[in-house]
């Protein structure tokens, strides 16, 4: 081989390796470091820069490491029964002073850079000053009678769309005006909960009094269609669909699956799944989510994985049934259901990432799980919301911080 034919060949050499390699694409918050997707202003383990590990018991906020009050909150948590929102770190420390808010702090959303609450029992709208400063707006949602019910808090093109449970409608609140610009009816026993957005101009709507999905217009604001989901039950249970995640051209659907006369579990918790482009069910029957999984209640995505959080109850019990976070592989045709990571004691609910890690708020307690999808385990528990004396708590929701 001539010294010219081999420098030709050594020079395809990484040509070769580049044109085997798969790109690896990270959100728009990630570094892509050594072919990892690496959240270097909130991963502990890389704080600013790869591999720069902050202390034991530190966070990492900002791409600095930190302790407890020097931390920005990194999470926000909804305390339902205390009616307060908190602040805390990734390591779950708490920051700051609690805000008091109306009462039954149960969702949030954010428009542009403001964070609302949406408050369940007294059908109001909070807008929390920036770093978790007091209330500086409220706006009050009309309701029938004296019966209050806020279920979600959903945000898109500038405006909030809360689910009124109580009188079964989606209202429609611009928050630049500080009032309710709409209201979609979706039927006064629908109990509307998740909402999820495709675009600007459609919405999907859990009805879990109707075990139905409704789809919205939102230009019109109008139902257009409304998916039968009943049919997914088991024998003898209602479906009740909880929540809503749109990835593609797929809708995926939580499922209560309980006996309506008892609220007990009828069958093994349930994830349907809508095709959008038909409006119709993309699967005859609902993944069964398995005996790990009781009472299905939030959802994430991360990558090609979507994260159900399940765990049954009975009303004012802490006893807690097939508590856990069950992965569910997306990448295909047909989702695969995998082995749950269990929960002991806790009965997950709502559930966001921020970065490389969730965090979940558990509905039978004032605790947060830090999930670490990677290892497959809970990582960390923190007591956030504090119950005060003889009274219980429920993390009703949790997002990222600023």
């Amino acid at each position: 081989m001539t010294p010219r034919l081999r420098s030709a060949l050594l020079a395809l050499v990484p040509l070769a390796a580049g044109a085997c390699s798969k790109e690896v694409v990270c959100s728009a918050d990630q570094t892509v470091y050594q072919g990892q997707c690496l959240s270097l202003s909130s991963d502990p383990r890389n704080c600013g820069s790869p591999g720069l590990a902050c202390a034991e018991g530190q966070s990492c906020s900002g791409g600095s490491c930190c302790s407890g009050t020097q931390c920005s909150p990194a999470i926000y948590v909804a305390c339902f029964d205390g009616d307060q929102v908190r602040g805390a770190t990734a390591s779950l420390e708490l920051v700051g002073a609690p805000v008091q808010v109306d009462s039954g702090p149960i969702a949030f959303a954010r428009v542009g850079t403001a964070l609302w609450v949406a408050n369940s029992e007294s059908n109001t709208l909070d807008e929390l000053g920036l770093g978790l400063a007091a209330p500086v707006s409220s706006v009050v949602i009309p309701q029938s009678g004296s019966f209050s019910d806020l279920e979600y808090l959903g945000a898109v093109g500038g405006l909030l769309y809360a689910s009124n449970d109580a009188v079964g409608s989606i209202v429609v609140v611009d928050p630049a005006q500080g009032m309710p610009v709409g209201e979609i009816q979706l039927g006064a026993t629908s109990y509307p909960q998740g909402i999820a957005f495709a675009g600007t101009t459609t919405a999907y709507v859990a009805l879990n009094g109707s075990d139905a999905v409704a789809v919205l217009d939102l230009t019109q604001q109008a139902v257009t269609k409304t998916i039968d989901l009943s049919a997914l039950a088991s024998p003898g249970a209602r479906a009740m669909p909880a929540r809503l995640l749109l990835r593609g051209t797929r809708l995926y659907v939580t499922l209560w699956n309980l006996v309506p006369a008892t609220f007990a579990p009828g069958g093994n918790g349930l994830l349907a799944v809508v095709d959008t482009t038909t409006q119709s069910l993309a699967l005859p029957t609902a993944l069964d989510l398995g005996p790990g999984c009781q009472d299905p209640a939030g959802i994430a995505l991360r990558g090609s994985t979507l994260y159900v959080t399940c765990g049954f109850f009975e009303y004012d019990s802490t006893t807690v049934t097939g508590g856990g976070i069950v992965p569910v592989d997306v990448s295909g045709t047909t989702p695969a259901v995998m082995a749950p990571v269990p929960t002991p004691g806790a009965a997950p609910g709502a559930i966001t990432f921020c970065g490389d890690l969730a965090f979940v708020g558990d509905r039978v307690s004032g605790n947060v799980l830090r999930f670490d999808p990677a290892a497959g385990a809970i990582a960390a528990k923190g007591e956030l919301c504090v119950p005060s004396t003889g009274s219980s708590e429920y993390v009703a929701d949790v997002t990222c911080g600023e």
